[in-house]
């Protein structure tokens, strides 16, 4: 993990330190009876002026479930929003809990102008936190081809 920064929580900005908090809060309302495994994201608008949080939502069948990061994004979305300044993903493990691959190529899509989102991950104890990008965590996202893009 050489391009990845552990930081202690108290050192993170008011803002940050909001949205983790807000993650970790989102997490108490996951909808996870299979895995047992809740996770809560929130992520902050490009423009700084507005926060949308998702916790993950399983279902019997796994595969409509919804992770916490995607239910954040389609909140924002709903809403109008398309540009993603910062991530926070709040879960219990070991290690700290990524986006997973589907989430790491949603978020990729709504980068923000400067062409990357920040991405903060914890646990709920808001202790220690790793400091992150979208560009750090998916180095060759996926762009929808176009055939008039073509010279």
């Amino acid at each position: 993990m050489e391009n990845f920064t552990v930081v202690q929580f108290d050192s993170l900005s008011a803002t940050v330190q909001q949205i983790l908090k807000m993650a970790a809060e989102e997490r108490k309302k996951a909808y996870c009876p299979y895995s047992n495994f809740a996770v809560g994201s929130a992520i902050l608008t490009e423009k700084g002026d507005k926060i949308y949080t998702g916790c993950n939502i399983e279902s019997a069948t796994m595969t409509p479930s919804l992770c916490a990061e995607r239910t954040a994004v389609a909140k924002a979305v709903s809403d109008g929003y398309s540009k993603i300044q910062t991530v926070a993903v709040v879960a219990h493990q070991q290690n700290f809990t990524a986006p997973c691959g589907v989430c790491r190529q949603m978020l990729s899509e709504f980068r923000s102008s400067n062409g990357d989102i920040e991405i903060f991950l914890s646990r709920p104890s808001l202790d220690e936190v790793l400091h992150t990008s979208i560009s750090e965590l998916l180095p060759l996202a996926y762009v929808s081809f176009k055939e008039d893009s073509l010279p």
